[in-house]
């Protein structure tokens, strides 16, 4: 069984707030665009609580709320969005970037890789029931939350 090939200008990899950003401005400018992830939209943005730190949000905003704005407006210049899109492999070097994923091959004039970063977990007890509630894995992102060992 032959898989097609998708043609587009754009092929964006990940799909949290980096890619859904490059989706938002490419698809605006007229270019047709891909955007693949292997799970689902927003990425580890999805599941923060509380995001205080994106620009436009003065009392913040939930992860989920601001990745489906995202999606919503990425949608809507005429992005395409790909979920459950594994890529197991690409030949990025000649003019038409080649990316293939378990289900489908597509062809680019250009591949944005925005697959963000994965967080080591300590693997100890409470460690998930503590989540955004005194463990955090981000000293950047939540550091201002625990001024003075007090959550805010």
């Amino acid at each position: 069984m032959s898989v097609q090939t998708q043609n587009c200008d754009i092929l964006i990899i990940g799909s949290g707030p980096a890619g859904l950003t490059a989706a938002i401005y490419s698809a605006w400018l007229g270019l047709k665009t891909v955007v693949l992830d292997s799970g689902i939209v927003g990425g580890r943005a999805w599941l923060a609580p509380k995001i205080e730190n994106f620009p436009g949000f003065e009392e913040g905003i939930k992860g989920s709320e601001l990745i489906e704005k995202m999606q919503r407006q990425a949608l809507r210049f005429g992005a395409e969005i790909v979920t459950s899109q594994e890529v197991v492999g690409m030949d990025i070097l000649g003019d038409e970037k080649q990316v293939q994923t378990r289900k489908q091959s597509y062809s680019a004039l250009a591949v944005i890789v925005a697959t963000g970063t994965q967080r080591r977990k300590l693997q100890v007890a409470g460690e998930a029931d503590f989540l955004g509630r005194g463990v955090s894995y981000c000293a950047v992102c939540d550091g201002p939350f625990f001024r003075k060992n007090v959550l805010l």
